[in-house]
């Protein structure tokens, strides 16, 4: 039972519990009123009724993230996904140096924010964030905290976004880029069918190099990404981004054919040299081997300097095909599908400069609108 008693500086609760075979006490003041004391111990014997150790919010945020880290994630990820996930941890260790979990505030989590806004762009700063979030979300699920310091704080990253991450090309330039890459297809010039199939699919470079002939259907005109290519770690088949970018979406008849020529020219080259496409794998090139990013983007920015377009890497062909669906009108829930993105939500923060531009459209075609019914006679 809880005692509650009235000191100078307000109301106190003292809570006796026992620990194994001995008794302890808990104190805590500071209360403006005697009920919000008395709310509070409730709650604490709430959580000694459960079992929970009352004491782990004695624990350091840095240590109980780095703890949460080792046991719940590390390696549970791809290799990038697990280390943007210890960089959020690393940004902890460094700026909550000796707090508590306990006294952990959302004032203090938001000054954080504000302070790491200056020194990222808008969509790193909220990786970190959501990363620290699941973590104190965890906490909170396991009576460690009674409520989140996430609470509705603020993330808005002030570092402008790398100039390359927001090329894409316009409708015009992409039909010339377009004639230009077919004039030159050859098996050994790989990398201008991982242009095509990138500005058809709108896949990521990993789900291209990742993709095999059993996922291309020619009579349906599909492709199913269910897997990607892990160049950097493992030069071995990996999971996909997450569950929803496996996924199965529509190729035209052009693109099929262009397929079909360059499984032709495989099997040719496989029987003329004895050479073997062990892992099935649809983009390698005459030597069965498969290109890297850098040689793609290589080949790719000197096809647009051909064509006198904007410079692209093979990152900005994704953004060039969804922002020509979505220039086209067409529903961003496909488009979001078709992407493999998340939750449409995503789709709306990646392309949001998109659709502000949309936007500016439909505000005059709604003036236009209206002006038109008012001038009705």
């Amino acid at each position: 039972m809880a005692s509650i008693q009235k000191l100078k500086n307000g109301w106190r609760y003292r809570v006796s519990y026992k620990d194994g075979d001995k008794y302890k006490t808990k104190t805590q003041g500071g209360f403006r009123t005697k009920k919000e004391a008395e709310i509070a111990a409730a709650e604490l014997e709430k959580k000694l009724h459960v079992g929970h150790d009352i004491t782990s919010g004695d624990r350091l945020f840095a240590e109980y993230i780095r703890s949460w880290y080792e046991i719940y994630k590390k390696g549970k990820h791809s290799p990038k996904h697990g280390e943007d996930i210890e960089r959020s941890v690393k940004l902890v260790e460094e700026h909550f140096p000796g707090v508590r979990m306990k006294d952990l505030t959302r004032d203090m989590y938001q000054r954080f924010i504000n302070e790491l806004a200056p020194k990222y762009a808008h969509e790193t700063l909220r990786k970190r964030h959501l990363y620290i979030k699941q973590c104190l979300a965890d906490a909170r699920e396991d009576g460690v905290i009674s409520k989140s310091p996430t609470y509705k704080v603020k993330v808005k990253g002030q570092k402008k976004e790398k100039a390359e991450d927001l090329k894409y090309l316009n409708y015009g330039e992409l039909k010339r880029l377009v004639a230009e890459t077919q004039k030159n297809l050859k098996l050994r010039y790989i990398s201008r069918y991982i242009i095509l199939f990138g500005i058809a699919t709108g896949a990521r470079f990993s789900e291209i190099l990742g993709m095999t002939w059993d996922g291309i259907d020619f009579k349906n005109q599909t492709v199913t990404i269910n897997k990607t290519w892990d160049l950097k770690y493992k030069n071995d088949f990996s999971d996909t981004k997450n569950y929803a970018s496996m996924r199965t979406i529509t190729i035209d008849e052009d693109m099929t054919d262009i397929l079909k020529d360059l499984r032709t020219q495989q099997t040719k080259i496989a029987i003329q040299t004895g050479l073997r496409n062990n892992k099935n794998l649809v983009f390698v090139n005459d030597k069965m081997e498969l290109v890297s990013n850098n040689a793609v983007n290589k080949t790719l920015k000197n096809l647009c300097k051909n064509i006198g377009a904007t410079e692209i890497t093979c990152h900005g062909l994704r953004h060039t095909h969804a922002s020509t669906f979505l220039y086209k009108k067409v529903n961003i829930k496909y488009v979001s599908r078709r992407l493999g993105h998340k939750d449409i939500v995503t789709t709306l923060q990646t392309y949001s400069h998109i659709m502000d531009e949309l936007e500016q459209v439909e505000t005059r075609i709604v003036d236009e609108t209206m002006a038109d019914l008012f001038s009705a006679k």
